[in-house]
């Protein structure tokens, strides 16, 4: 009996692991912002392919989300977190601050075949 418990239990654990959904990283440049469609594309560059001597550039449309946090990357004036001078924080940006032409990474998860964004990092210019 006790061998059944474990064994019913250790199902249901993989079960509900198997449905997780594991949030992934995007990196390149922004291509188009839509704020009435609610979505961001960016052009992102990898992994390297190159076809016809032109590297491949995928293009990805990522919705944001009401909880989609903005920031960007900068050198600290000051002391930093950890205590060092100049060391890259994140600085908090207003929802869609972001442009066509920034770099950015994009964490997002994905449900079904739409991309939604967890952060959106911009790198310091």
């Amino acid at each position: 009996m006790m061998r059944v418990r474990v064994l019913l239990i250790a199902a249901l654990l993989l079960g509900l692991g198997a449905g997780a959904t594991e949030a992934a990283d995007f990196s390149g440049t922004i291509a188009a912002v839509n704020r009435d469609t609610g979505t961001i594309v960016i052009a992102e560059i990898g992994p390297w392919q190159v076809k016809g001597g032109q590297t491949l550039v995928t293009e990805r449309t990522i919705a944001v989300a009401p909880s989609t946090r903005f920031v960007a990357v900068r050198r600290s004036r000051d002391t930093g977190p950890s205590g060092f001078t100049g060391e890259f924080v994140d600085v908090p940006l207003d929802p869609w601050a972001v442009k066509q032409g920034d770099f950015v990474t994009v964490r997002a998860v994905k449900a079904g075949d739409r991309l939604t964004a967890l952060t959106v990092t911009v790198a310091a210019e």
